[in-house]
Parts: C-alpha cells; structure tokens; sequence
C-alpha cells in the first residue's frame, strides 16, 4: 500500500475510505503493554483514525476528531433526526398554547393571526420571543436559539 505525505491532503473518496482500514497487530502490540509512536494514553484512538494517525499531522488530526465528535453529539441531540420546523408545533403547545391558544387564538395573550405582518422580519418576532415585552414572558431564559427559532417558523407558516 502506498502511504501519503504528511502534507498530501485526504481528498478523494478513496482515501478517506483508507482511513476505514484496521491495523489489529498494532492494536495488539499497544494492549499488551507496548506502546504506539502517537498512541495516547488518556484516549484510545478508533480504528478509523488510527491506521493513517502517523502520517496526519496534529492540527488535521484534531480536526477530524473535532468534527467526528460534532457529528456524533449532533446525532444523539437531534432527538432522532427531527428537523427544527417539525418540532415547532410541539414547542408552540407545550410553552406558547396556554396565552395564545392552541389555534392561535389568543386567550391571555393576543392572537397570531397575522402575526408575519405584525412582525415583517423574521429577526423582530425571534428577538420579541426572546427578550420578551408587555405580558410576554422572556423565552430566551427558557428555550434555546434553535427551539425559539422553530417556534417562529412554526407561527408563521401557521397563523397567517
């Protein structure tokens, strides 16, 4: 097999799928005691990363592991892969429903109906539900970017 420099770059399918081989011997040889040239003893290394780790250099490997961990902590919070727009619905009826009703309404709080017209920019109505005024509670406290953001989305291709 034909190894590549320190500063080739992995840019083809094929060499990323390179990453993808096992290196069992030098598995081996680190837990029997032995040690690996860039083995670390705080992090087992996956059998991805580790067959091309000697010729990567510290900042590529960091980023791999950086993304890698992203992608993967990405996955486990997404709650199934759940887009932020499908999930509005249920974050408008468990925090928004019981002032301006499940239909929009209104019942402590004014109705939504036209609520795009009330807000023209998108950026007024996410700042409204997030610092909060009048009656309304300040939500930024509560809910996170991405939720007050759905929530938004949701009230606005719903309550025209």
């Amino acid at each position: 097999r034909q190894m590549r420099s320190q500063s080739e770059p992995i840019t083809s399918l094929a060499r990323l799928e390179g990453l993808c081989g096992y290196l069992a011997s030098g598995m081996a040889k680190h837990r029997s005691g032995g040690s690996l040239q860039f083995a670390s003893a705080a992090v087992t290394m996956h059998p991805v990363t580790l067959p091309e780790t000697p010729y990567l250099r510290p900042l590529t490997s960091l980023a791999i592991l950086a993304v890698s961990l992203g992608v993967a902590l990405s996955a486990c919070s997404s709650g199934g892969g759940e887009t932020p727009s499908a999930s509005g619905s249920d974050l408008y009826a468990a925090n928004c429903a019981r002032c301006h009703g499940s239909q929009g309404e209104g019942i402590i709080g004014p109705s939504l109906a036209g609520v795009a017209q009330t807000f023209p920019e998108e950026d007024g109505q996410i700042a409204f539900v997030s610092n909060g005024g009048g009656g309304m509670p300040m939500f930024s406290e509560i809910l996170s970017k991405a939720d007050i953001q759905a929530i938004v989305e949701y009230t606005r291709s719903t309550f025209k």
